[in-house]
């Protein structure tokens, strides 16, 4: 049996799968400790700002009940389903519903709702749906590799609007929200500064004109799991406003590692038993690379590799789509050979479906 991996899979194949000995019919592997390291490390730099975990990044429940049994973390819900599952865990006053211009009838007692327009402040207000808001405005950065801007947020000029709608329609503005956008390697310091400076802080300053409360800032989310919490968020901690945000990636991502073999090697390419329909979702849909595979074990020992060929790569469904497109892998890889990702655990589950009736890693 051979593994290959990165440079980041050795460690974790070595130090936390114990690979020797498991018998490889479990490709998701639950790392519970990278978890609860990501959720020690958010309290030990930025504690004054309450992560409220996005459950649309990772949904699996036993992620929600490891979060929940660990201090001051709420949930973020964006759909009645979500929600549901949020309410197994904790209860309505820990969790945010931050998906505008979805009016859940069935709930109407939302802690807080996220709008970002004068289109759903009347739906919500015409369904009789009377919770507390925050205003989503955009954030004014544009350089993620997904800009939520392209769909959601409130310009500054609408924003003024929603609170003079929500003044007379009688709801209570808690403050305002913002999502610099997901992924992509960029200063985060510098893009969170943008948002609150250029588009959040007139707004809360406007609000405070109805609301003499303490005001809530949303920061949304946009963090690596590797980001650097102090330096991106530590200019927050003198800031006059209850400060939140809604981590998903952060806490997701070191959360799973993901085992997927080699299942025939023709002249068309490399075929693997995890594809585009599965948790591999993530190559078109959050702009995931295949990192380079540079180890290779092999009963026991650990060898370099120095080989590679470019080989398109297909994953198992029978459309042509579900494919990882042309890729560097190990020359030597062979049929029944397998490969270790590490880092799999957001964006990736959540939207996998069983296409061809064939079943993802962690179904």
């Amino acid at each position: 049996m051979k593994i290959y991996t990165t440079v980041l899979g050795i460690n974790i194949a070595l130090n936390k799968i114990a690979l020797k000995n498991t018998k490889l019919n479990n490709r998701w592997i639950y790392d519970k400790p990278a978890l609860l390291e990501q959720a020690n490390k958010w309290f030990t730099q930025i504690p004054w700002i309450k992560p409220y975990y996005a459950v649309k990044s990772n949904p699996l429940p036993y992620i929600l009940e490891d979060l929940m049994n660990y201090k001051n973390i709420g949930l973020d819900v964006a759909s009645l389903k979500e929600t549901d599952l949020a309410l197994k865990y904790t209860n309505i006053e820990n969790t945010i519903y931050t998906n505008p211009h979805t009016i859940p009838n069935e709930i109407n007692n939302y802690n807080i709702k996220v709008v970002d327009s004068l289109c759903e402040l009347e739906m919500l207000y015409k369904n009789k749906i009377m919770c507390p808001i925050l205003i989503r405005m955009n954030s004014g950065v544009n350089i993620a590799n997904i800009n939520l801007n392209s769909k959601f947020g409130a310009t500054r000029h609408e924003a003024y609007d929603i609170v003079n709608l929500a003044e007379n329609y009688g709801y209570e503005i808690k403050g305002v929200s913002f999502h610099i956008g997901s992924g992509g390697t960029y200063s985060r310091k510098e893009a969170f500064q943008t948002a609150y400076y250029i588009n959040a802080l007139p707004v809360l300053k406007y609000i405070e004109l109805f609301n003499k409360e303490k005001l809530i800032l949303n920061i949304g989310g946009g963090f690596l799991y590797n980001t650097d919490l102090i330096d991106a968020l530590g200019w927050t901690q003198i800031l006059p406003f209850k400060m939140i945000a809604e981590p998903g990636r952060y806490f997701s991502e070191p959360s799973h590692h993901l085992l997927t073999q080699v299942i025939a090697i023709t002249s068309k390419g490399i075929f693997l038993d995890n594809g585009v329909y599965h948790e591999l979702n993530c190559f078109h849909r959050d702009h995931w690379t295949m990192p380079k595979l540079v180890h290779c074990i092999s009963n026991g020992n650990i060898n370099d590799i120095y080989k590679w060929k470019s080989s398109v790569i297909f994953g198992p469904t029978c459309d042509s789509y579900d494919t990882l497109g042309t890729q560097s892998f190990p020359e030597d890889i062979e049929v029944g050979d397998w490969i270790l990702l590490p880092n799999m655990g957001a964006y990736t589950n959540a939207g996998m479906v069983e296409f061809n009736g064939i079943k993802g890693a962690s179904t």
